[in-house]
């Protein structure tokens, strides 16, 4: 491994580069905060990844508490692990709930927003498991709980990276207000899989194609069908003149000679004059007779396909 990457990995925790700039990642992530926070808040904010920090089972606990955190129950490694909103986003919740200015709630006792905040809370973990597959399927019975009923919840979990995501109004465009704040704690492990997954599909597909089958190509296209036209002369007249010609009228061809024809293909490209004929006769039919050979750069534009 280069020196530029381990430095890359210390500076970022020990997440490697590939995960860092997963955008097949972060932009669901996003979306998905942005879609929850409009069904459940009923507000347009933007969503930014403003954090990914790596930390240890135990001091991811300890933010748990700080915020309003959920775990998931059935609980089974992989993935996801807890999601917490921050007071002020579960405040703003709650008084959308009971449909009051959101002063009324600022002085709510922290276990009758949290007990308010359990179907949301709900949603979005619901939310997020659509946006990014990892880990395992979430059950149809699955809920979320407080982990401070649960000590050492998270010791059968491996690495977590706690990423925190700032939800601010669309119309706060210079970023003048404080945002809402939304934590998610994801396992490494399952985060890193998944960012080799997306660069092994990404590389596949800038894959060489295989080289065209052009002695097959040469070969259909000769089999194809072209449409002829044996021409007698061409006659410019202006759009003008067009429109008044009437039946009977007798139109002059100047530069026709009797019996002397073009004969012409028509191309995806237009048509195009192949070779020289003569008007006649052929078994009691009209036919057309060559009185030259094809064009040689018309044969070598099929030969060459």
């Amino acid at each position: 491994m280069s020196e530029v990457i381990l430095k890359m990995m210390r500076s970022a925790g020990g997440i490697t580069p590939s995960l860092l700039g997963c955008d097949e990642i972060w932009n669901p992530l996003a979306t998905a905060c942005v879609r929850w926070a409009s069904s459940a808040l009923d507000l347009h904010f933007n969503a930014e990844i403003a954090g990914k920090t790596p930390l240890s089972n135990a001091y991811a606990e300890e933010q748990l508490r700080e915020y309003f955190g959920y775990i998931c129950l059935p609980c089974e490694p992989g993935g996801l692990r807890a999601i917490a909103l921050g007071r002020p986003l579960a405040q703003q919740y709650v008084a959308k709930r009971l449909k009051e200015p959101f002063d009324a709630v600022e002085t709510s006792p922290a276990l009758f927003l949290r007990l308010m905040c359990d179907k949301p809370a709900k949603s979005l973990w619901s939310g997020l498991s659509a946006a990014l597959p990892i880990g395992p399927a979430l059950s149809k019975d699955f809920t979320v709980v407080d982990p401070a009923g649960m000590p050492g919840a998270l010791d059968d979990a491996g690495r977590l990276l706690h990423i925190r995501v700032a939800l601010r109004d669309k119309s706060d465009s210079e970023g003048l207000s404080d945002p809402f704040w939304l934590h998610l704690f994801y396992e490494v492990d399952a985060l890193e899989a998944y960012a080799r997954q997306v660069e092994a599909r990404l590389a596949a597909a800038r894959t060489v194609r295989p080289a065209v089958n052009r002695d097959g190509l040469r070969k259909s296209i000769r089999a194809s069908s072209i449409g002829l036209e044996a021409v007698l002369t061409h006659l410019p007249l202006t759009v003008a003149a067009c429109s008044r010609l009437k039946v009977g009228q007798v139109v002059e061809l100047p530069d026709a000679e009797a019996g002397k024809l073009s004969l012409h293909a028509r191309t995806m490209t237009g048509s195009v004059e192949i070779s020289q004929a003569e008007l006649g006769n052929w078994k009691g039919q009209r036919a057309i007779k060559l009185t030259a050979p094809v064009l040689e750069s018309f044969i070598e534009e099929i030969s060459g396909a």
